[in-house]
């Protein structure tokens, strides 16, 4: 009998903290925490919290009732580290607990509620400052990438499966199947997006109406602006005036929640901002049933997989914008003017510092070559960056730009900023 044993995204933000007297680990569901620290940190206990508020110990395999559980656990912390996923079920008499032992022991709290855990270290929280605190989002592209070159992949197929892993629920297709992954997206996403989207609002105890999922798809068939997606929102008669305001608290939850996130615009004196996915993966889904109805009818996968390979530059842009940000501490602002927009722009310090261009072809032309020159030539920013999938593929470099391939990328990702 062949044993497989699944291979583990490494998670730089964790990676240095599963040590911590009392942590918190919080972000969407479905982000490989509860996969990670059961398999990479040292404990004694590890409970899980069941919707019904039943607490089971995975290690001895035993269910406690919540009086149980909370006659048992101040003694159990005596013992070693005490892991707790989906800790916010237990609800205020565990806080009141928790109070009374603090200092005590060594405790790791799990939570896929983002409203809840701001409300648990709230300023009026008793339970403020006691515990180091760490968000867990998509996977960092650059752990993405590591991940999939240890599975053996190089160049432009390397670099487009490792946009998939940053949804770390994919990465035992991409382990088994690999590129092959691509023709068999449509019923991934199928089975898979819309009970992500679920169980997200459930968790944060919100309804998803016909509202927040017009706005998901409105969002991901390119309308960015509040106005935009306003508009769309009042073609459907879905709301009753085409205003900011009657969009804004919808954009702000689910912003809140992990699956939007607004970018500025830089050079504005107002602030102006623009919505978009998180996930290249919830985008491309919600995508899908904007043009096709794909959660509601039959898609080929053959569509899915072409439709897919014609969204991916958009998507690698969005990969190496996330790569570059966290790598150099820099924050991505949008520069989208009538004779100037630029695929990638990040600033320090308010100031413009890098800016990309990201040509993501088999071939590149001389033509390519100069377009991205003279762009360059109108940025004032102290880096600027050519991205292509292989530096071969170029007729020249760029003579005021540094080019970044797969080869360079990898050792970006291993040597520190």
């Amino acid at each position: 009998m062949v044993i497989s044993i699944m291979k583990i995204i490494e998670r730089r933000e964790l990676k240095d903290v599963l040590n911590a007297k009392w942590l918190l680990v919080y972000g969407r569901r479905k982000t490989g925490k509860t996969f990670y620290i059961r398999e990479r940190a040292q404990y004694s206990h590890y409970f899980i919290v069941t919707s019904g508020r039943e607490i089971f110990e995975i290690k001895r395999r035993e269910i406690f009732s919540f009086s149980e559980f909370m006659r048992v656990f101040p003694l159990l912390m005596n013992q070693g580290r005490i892991v707790i996923d989906e800790f916010h079920r237990l609800g205020e008499p565990f806080f009141s607990v928790l109070q009374g032992l603090s200092g005590r022991g060594e405790l790791t709290l799990i939570t896929s509620t983002r409203h809840y855990f701001k409300k648990f270290i709230g300023s009026n929280s008793p339970l403020l400052g006691l515990f180091y605190l760490r968000e867990l989002g998509l996977v960092d592209p650059r752990d993405a990438l590591n991940f999939v070159n240890g599975l053996g992949y190089s160049g432009k197929a390397m670099i487009e499966l490792a946009v998939l892993v940053q949804e770390s629920w994919l990465a035992p297709a991409i382990e088994s199947l690999g590129v092959s992954v691509f023709s068999t997206f449509g019923s991934t996403l199928k089975g898979n997006i819309p009970s992500l989207i679920g169980e997200i609002f459930t968790e944060e105890a919100r309804e998803l109406t016909m509202r927040y999922s017009a706005i998901l798809e409105t969002v991901a068939d390119g309308k960015s602006s509040s106005g935009e997606i306003a508009k769309e929102l009042y073609s459907r008669g879905l709301i009753e005036k085409e205003t900011h305001s009657a969009v804004a608290p919808y954009l702000e939850t689910l912003v809140n929640m992990g699956i939007l996130e607004r970018i500025p615009l830089f050079g504005k004196r107002k602030k102006i901002f623009q919505y978009r996915h998180l996930s290249p993966v919830v985008d491309f889904a919600y995508y899908l049933n904007a043009k096709y109805g794909f959660f509601e009818t039959e898609l080929p996968d053959e569509t899915v997989e072409r439709v897919f390979k014609e969204k991916m530059p958009h998507y690698v842009e969005r990969f190496f914008e996330r790569l570059l940000t966290k790598h150099y501490s820099l924050q991505p602002v949008r520069i989208e003017m009538p004779d100037l927009e630029v695929d990638i722009a990040l600033l320090r310090n308010k100031k413009l510092h890098l800016v990309a261009e990201v040509k993501w072809k088999e071939k590149i032309k001389e033509r390519d070559i100069k377009k991205v020159e003279e762009k360059f030539e109108a940025l004032n920013a102290k880096r600027k960056l050519l991205i292509v999938p292989d530096k071969e593929i170029l007729p020249r470099a760029p003579e005021n730009a540094e080019v970044l391939d797969w080869r360079s990328v990898i050792k970006l990702c291993k040597v520190p900023p």
